[in-house]
Order: C-alpha cells, then structure tokens, then sequence
C-alpha cells in the first residue's frame, strides 16, 4: 500500500479525500481477505480450470469482508493478536462504510471536529494497511504453490499499465 498522506488543511475538500482514500484502502483489505479466501479453498477443487477459478472466485466475492475473515479464522491458525486485529478492522470498515458521516455529524460542521476526523482516518489508514500485511502474509506463500509468485503479479501489473496507458493514448 501507498504511504500515508499528509494532512495539509488546504481545502474544505480534504476531510473527504481522507475519507475516499480510507474508502479504496477497505476495498484493497476487502480484496486480500478474498485472495486467502479463494486460496485457502483451491484444494477443494479436484480439476482445477479457469471456469471453476473463476466460479469460485466470483462465490466467494459476494461474501462479506466478515463472512471472508471467518474463512480465513476457520482455516488458519492465527495468532490471537492477529485474529484480534483482523477484527477490530472488520469493525473499522464496517463503521467507516456505513456510519461515518452520520456518527460525525457535528464534527464534520466544525474546524476542529474536522481536523479530528482526518486524523482519525489517517489512523484508519494506517491499521487498514496493517491489515493488509497479515492478509498478505498469509496468502503469498499459499498462491506460490499455484505459480502465483511476485514475478506473476508484477507481470500482471505491468499488462494493466500497459492496458491503461493504451486506453489514454486513444483519448
């Protein structure tokens, strides 16, 4: 994950960039959690194919960031720190996604309430991103088994650049 912005108090904008930065960084946890889901249930599949990856892949996406830690709880024998600290963002997301705003109303009318709130999410940032490392940390090693290496992912990358950079060229 990208490096924690500054707070710069330049704009009545600002409180909302932290809060859509946040917003990205749940989706990108939410993401990890699946990528240990589907990982985690690969060995189920007796014939792996793209159909089936893809099935489970999609099945498994329409799950809750919840419903995807509980695979990983059930599955993985987690430190209790970790588990504990999974939880605890499950929590944060679940407040940031649905909440946030209306928790914070009347913070969010006041010059200081509204310094509050983005380093309260800069704060949210920094354990979304803590959680992501356990998530990874978990999940690489299990995806190396498939061919799913550092090399595979920075090729993917690099095709997505490409991909983009195509698109914008025709624009």
């Amino acid at each position: 994950m990208a490096e924690i912005p500054e707070i710069y108090n330049c704009c009545d904008k600002e409180p909302f960039a932290f809060f859509g930065l946040t917003a990205y960084y749940a989706q990108v946890l939410e993401e990890a959690a699946l990528n240990l889901a589907v990982v985690l249930r690969l060995p189920e599949l007796n014939l792996i194919s793209q159909e089936l990856f893809l099935e489970l892949y999609d099945s498994l996406g329409r799950r809750t960031f919840g419903q995807l830690l509980k695979v990983a709880k059930s599955e993985l024998s987690l430190s209790e720190e970790d588990a504990d600290f999974l939880s605890t963002t499950l929590e944060l997301r679940n407040m940031l996604v649905h909440r946030y705003f209306r928790e914070r109303a009347e913070d969010f009318i006041s010059e200081v309430g509204r310094q509050e709130m983005k380093e309260e999410l800069q704060s949210i940032l920094s354990k979304f991103n803590k959680a992501d490392k356990i998530l990874t940390g978990l999940y690489l090693p299990l995806w190396e088994k498939y061919g799913v290496n550092e090399e595979f992912v920075q090729n993917e990358f690099a095709q997505m650049v490409e991909a983009a950079e195509r698109r914008d060229r025709r624009t």
